[in-house]
Order: C-alpha cells, then structure tokens, then sequence
C-alpha cells in the first residue's frame, strides 16, 4: 500500500506517511510501557545504577518500586515546587531532544517524522501554557498533569503524538487554513 493510501482519513491529496498510520490503544501502550520498564530495571545500566538497586533492594524494595516512588517525588514537586514549569518543561524536551538528534542521524525519514510530529504537539501545548499562571491557580495539578501528558506523547510505546496530531492538530491546522482563504479570497 503507498504512503498516500495508508490512511483513509487523510484530506484528499494529502500523503500520509507510515508514523500517522501507527495508532496504538493508550492501555495497550501504557502496558507495553510498563513491562519495557520492568525488562529495562531487570538489566545492568553501569555500577552507579546497580549500586542504588542493590541499595533498595538490601532494604526490601523492589526494582520496579524504586522507580515508583521516583515518580512519585517528582510528581509531588510537579505540584509543590518552585520551578514546576521549568522541570515539567525539561520533562517535555529532553528524552524528546535526544532521541530527534538520533533520528536525523539516521537514513530512515520515519522516525524524523514521528519526532517532527511530537514537536507540533509540544509547540501547540506551548501555546496553551501560556495560560498556565492563571490555570494553575485554579488548577493545581497542572504540570503533573502536563508532564504526565508529555510523556504519553513521546513514548514510542504510545505513539500518543500521532493520536494528538491527527485528532487535534491537524484538524486545527486545517481550520486555521481554511479561514486565511476565507480571508485572502474577501480582499
């Protein structure tokens, strides 16, 4: 099947590339997360590593655990820290970053175009912050739930900025296309 019949949804004339055709169920790619973490923490990643495990787990935590009550610290300074925004943002950019530099590196365009579409999502919910100030006065949970939101757009496991982009942004794209002709077409 070409590229531009791989998705009936797409505008007429519009190629669609492998990465928008690829959507996973968020509970299957929340699952399919969680047993690549437990497989990744089952691994060595150097002595600094085994040493905190072997720590905690000298203690009676497991691995798994460990990495549980990670997250949870930095959701709570998600909520109470003096620069949430910043961490939520570096929560956004840097797996994000690391991993787009590897894609350029690469001869395959898919994988630039899976991360070309995380960075529309990411400029769109920058966009929205924006507003954060007076969203999180009303809303103090905010950049956990950013940050949580973040994550779900980049995991390879989730796929959730194909889902986000092809649900909202292009859509919003499309609007926003169609009023500047409107508006070219009245002059």
């Amino acid at each position: 099947m070409s590229d531009a019949n791989s998705n009936q949804n797409a505008p007429v004339g519009t190629p669609r590339k492998a990465a928008l055709a690829r959507h996973v169920a968020p509970a299957v790619g929340l699952n399919a997360f969680h047993a690549d973490m437990i497989s990744f923490l089952a691994k060595s990643h150097g002595s600094l590593f085994d040493l905190v495990m072997q720590q905690a787990e000298s203690v009676g935590f497991k691995r798994d655990q460990v990495t549980y009550i990670g997250f949870a610290l930095a959701a709570f300074y998600l909520i109470f820290g003096s620069a949430a925004r910043l961490f939520c943002n570096l929560i956004g950019f840097g797996y994000p970053m690391y991993a787009s530099v590897k894609a350029i590196r690469t001869k395959d365009t898919d994988d630039d175009t899976t991360w070309l579409i995380y960075w529309t999502c990411f400029a769109v919910l920058c966009l929205i912050d924006f507003f954060s100030e007076g969203i999180f006065s009303i809303f103090p949970f905010y950049y956990i739930v950013k940050a949580a939101f973040l994550v779900y757009l980049y995991l390879p496991q989730t796929r959730g900025s194909i889902m986000f982009y092809e649900t909202v942004v292009d859509p919003l794209v499309v609007f926003v296309d169609k009023n500047i002709e409107k508006l070219y077409k009245k002059e």
